[in-house]
């Protein structure tokens, strides 16, 4: 028990949580084509990353447990709402929880940008994603730009976001 509970402090330390199971620290790499997905959201109508082509996309992994993703949605929602009339989408990819989970706990949080549902995983194994929050800034282009384990305030959001916009 007292590993576990270290464990868990030194992800909260670090601003990332590991997943069960998740054997790879590696991510998508920067440079290539972001792997395409279609996910169905919450708001029940599927979603592919290649339909947000001709925006730079700011991709979030995470989880209605992860401390740190919970710290970092207030800033991603800031940056959703500050690019709103932007060619700038922001978009959670939530691990194995259900519809219900995760619009209970987003509504609480006052969270608008998209939810998307990744009920089995395969679109966190295509990713790589091994912790939480990881999140993908892709340009409009459709290419990784940057990958981030763990959690960003507004000020570094912003400075991926404007440098996405420059490739």
């Amino acid at each position: 028990m007292r590993i576990w509970l270290a464990a868990a402090w030194a992800a909260v330390g670090l601003g990332a949580c590991g997943l069960p199971g998740a054997r790879s620290t590696a991510s998508a790499s920067p440079g290539n084509p972001a792997p395409d997905f279609n996910l169905v959201g919450v708001d029940g109508a599927r979603h592919s990353l290649s339909s947000y082509r001709g925006r730079v996309v700011v991709l979030n992994f995470w989880a209605t447990w992860c401390i740190p993703c919970r710290a970092e949605m207030p800033d991603l929602e800031h940056e959703a709402r500050l690019h709103r009339t932007d060619p700038v989408s922001i978009v959670g990819v939530d691990w194995k929880e259900s519809a219900g989970q995760v619009t209970d706990f987003t509504a609480g949080l006052g969270i608008s940008y998209p939810m998307l549902l990744d009920t089995d995983g395969q679109v966190y194994a295509r990713y790589r994603v091994s912790a939480l929050p990881t999140t993908f800034i892709i340009d409009a282009r459709g290419r990784l730009v940057k990958s981030r384990i763990g959690i960003a305030g507004r000020d570094e959001i912003e400075v991926e976001i404007k440098a996405a916009q420059r490739t």
